[in-house]
């Protein structure tokens, strides 16, 4: 109760009487953020390529992360202002009491769309559905992630019973090799790392570990810890605005962003991403409560809990 007073305060002082100015043309705000390797940081590499965080007066960069739950830790200790996690790991730091909000929208899922995400075997194995997977090894980008739920919530759906698969963390440029070598059973791929095992001949894609959990959601989110957005509540706005300018652009230019994370990796040859994870512009509230709700299920948090005491709330205006 105490937080969401907190952020409901910080909200009004954000909001009341304080129009949003065009950004200072002195010197601009510099934000140092971090991000797991996948499509969801398309729009941020944009903003910073094509002049978006220019314009709003911001100077960004961004780091490479193994996890979100790597990139939180970075958030929390100071070295970086902002980072993108899954909304699970954001949500796993919440109700162990970090001070962090949500300020902007990262990668949604959408089962109409062709899928972005897949869970890898061998192609020469047998494991073939949920129920084959009952004991196996799963790799995930991080414990406790969105793609451990993921990873469960799809082996119930498929016959299996998740609380006997034992998850590992493995980097997700490594799991195609992983699987391929026997370490472990199966492991969840992402874009780009999943275009990357759908042109490996020694990898079968079983299935969509997202669409156990939703039609269409929110899969990762932006964020900043509490006291930098009080602190500096004028380059979160513009931080939001420009966000959402960016997304808004890469939705309808896929084509032309599509190179952006392939650099971003640093990676001399990466299969062209065909098809690309949609761009959330503003959150849904309801798509976010109904995560929590499934993670707490899960008991991968104690207990469910209002997703607006994880918002940044001028972030919903």
């Amino acid at each position: 109760m105490e937080r969401r007073v907190f952020l409901s305060a910080l909200g009004a002082l954000c909001a009341a009487g304080r129009p949003v100015a065009a950004p200072a043309a002195a010197s601009p705000a510099a934000i140092h953020a971090a991000s797991s390797i996948d499509d969801d940081v398309t729009p941020f590499l944009y903003a910073m390529t094509g002049g978006v965080f220019r314009r709003f007066g911001i100077d960004a960069d961004l780091q490479r992360a193994t996890s979100g739950s790597a990139v939180a830790a970075g958030v929390v200790g100071g070295a970086f202002e902002l980072g993108k996690s899954s909304i699970t790991s954001l949500c796993a730091a919440h109700v162990r009491g970090v001070p962090l909000v949500a300020i902007a929208p990262g990668g949604e899922y959408d089962i109409n769309l062709p899928a972005q995400i897949g869970l890898i075997v061998r192609a020469d194995g047998p494991l073939k559905t949920g129920a084959d997977l009952d004991g196996k090894t799963m790799g995930v980008s991080a414990l406790n992630d969105f793609f451990s739920l993921a990873s469960r919530a799809w082996t119930d759906a498929h016959g299996g019973d998740s609380t006997t698969i034992k998850l590992t963390e493995i980097p997700m440029s490594q799991a195609g090799a992983a699987v391929i070598t026997g370490r472990i059973d199966a492991a969840i791929v992402v874009q780009p790392y999943y275009q990357v095992a759908l042109a490996d001949p020694k990898i079968r894609v079983i299935g969509d570990p997202s669409s156990a959990l939703g039609t269409h959601f929110m899969q990762s989110t932006w964020f900043t810890s509490a006291d930098f957005a009080a602190k500096h509540p004028d380059t979160v706005e513009h931080f939001m605005r420009a966000m959402r300018e960016a997304s808004t652009y890469v939705n309808g230019h896929h084509a032309e962003t599509a190179d952006l994370v392939a650099k971003f990796m640093k990676l001399d040859s990466v299969p062209a991403m065909t098809t690309r994870i949609p761009q959330g512009v503003r959150f849904n509230v309801a798509q976010m409560q109904s995560l929590i709700d499934i993670q707490a299920r899960y008991k991968m948090i104690p207990t469910a809990f209002d997703v607006h005491d994880l918002i940044y709330p001028p972030a919903l205006h």
